[in-house]
């Protein structure tokens, strides 16, 4: 048989476990807020390297020249495709992407603060040389850098230029 005030827990107990959660739910807001906006302009990176590595990809399989044109008004980037036509190349849009909110592109893809640039591949594996540079709202930087020669795509925290 249970005696009075032996079994379960009383009101106090109850509003101190409480109090603590509180205090723990308070503290750690902060910390997944920045942990979010870092995870969202990552994405971001990663998106668009993604797009530009499709974009190499089609340049090679298609045969013809592919690039994604980046709007740094805007923030956003699309993918299109060359149609050559007599000696000179238009281009086809084929799809367009925006960079989530609260991530910027800052500048062009040649890294020299204008609003419009582009990388361009060829269906020989190279590419135009150029850097993306992104930031989000907190100051977290990424370089998405383009090699010419290769086509390699990288990306780097930061916006040194080494």
């Amino acid at each position: 048989m249970i005696k009075r005030g032996e079994g379960g827990i009383t009101l106090i107990e109850l509003v101190v476990v409480l109090f603590i959660i509180a205090i723990m739910g308070v503290c750690l807001a902060p910390a997944f807020g920045e942990w979010l906006d870092n995870f969202r302009i990552s994405q971001a990176a990663r998106e668009i390297i993604s797009s530009l590595q499709f974009a190499k990809i089609k340049a090679i399989s298609n045969c013809r020249e592919y690039r994604v044109v980046f709007d740094a008004s805007t923030d956003t980037y699309q993918l299109q495709r060359g149609n050559l036509s007599g000696k000179s190349t238009r281009w086809n849009s084929e799809e367009s992407k925006q960079v989530p909110g609260h991530v910027d592109i800052v500048k062009d893809a040649t890294g020299f603060g204008t609003t419009k640039g582009n990388i361009q591949f060829n269906p020989n594996a190279t590419s135009t040389n150029g850097s993306i540079f992104i930031e989000n709202a907190k100051g977290k930087r990424y370089r998405i850098i383009i090699f010419g020669t290769t086509g390699r795509v990288r990306m780097k925290e930061g916006w040194e230029l080494n």
